[in-house]
């Protein structure tokens, strides 16, 4: 449950970066990603069984799914094929909210060029295009979604303050 005005908003923006990332798969003639099992063995084999960022084999019960560009209102990566790779858990822990680029420098060594390749590669082949023009409409949504959520949660507290009164003034008479 969302605790403050930042939490509401930043939940509405990875909805919405969710749903524009089904409307985005599907403007591609793709099936929007889940992601299914079947998905998931997609992506895992595109990437050879191995993680997108240290090339560790994947345990497939203990691989998880990473997206490149995370899904912030910063960022603004969508939760679509093409932005989601195979790797590890640690890598996924330690990548966090890290640009991959930068990430991928650190872990990857002398190994650079051939992993980012292979990345850039599994972007290609799903035509994602990480600059929609998406900045104005996220903030937006972040400033629209926070103002409304506290504007109703003020309005319930509002209500409750109301039955605690009423009840408290039973209790008196």
């Amino acid at each position: 449950m969302p605790r403050s005005q930042s939490d509401l908003s930043n939940t509405a923006i990875r909805i919405f970066l969710q749903e524009v990332g089904k409307f985005y798969d599907t403007e591609r003639g793709l099936e929007p990603f889940k992601p299914t099992a079947r998905q998931k063995q997609e992506v895992y084999e595109f990437f050879k069984g191995c993680c997108a960022y240290c090339d560790a084999l994947l345990d497939p019960d203990l691989a998880t799914l990473d997206h490149l560009i995370p899904l912030n209102r910063t960022a603004l990566g969508l939760h679509a094929w093409g932005n989601v790779v195979a790797c590890c858990r640690h890598c996924n822990k330690e990548k966090h909210f890290n640009n991959w680029l930068d990430f991928l420098r650190l872990k990857a060594g002398n190994q650079f060029r051939a992993r980012r390749d292979r990345i850039l590669a599994f972007v290609d082949h799903y035509r994602y295009k990480p600059e929609l023009g998406l900045h104005t409409i996220a903030q937006n949504l972040y400033e629209d979604v926070g103002e409304v959520g506290m504007t109703l949660l003020r309005l319930r507290f509002k209500q409750a303050q109301n039955v605690i009164r009423g009840i408290t003034k039973l209790e008196k008479s």
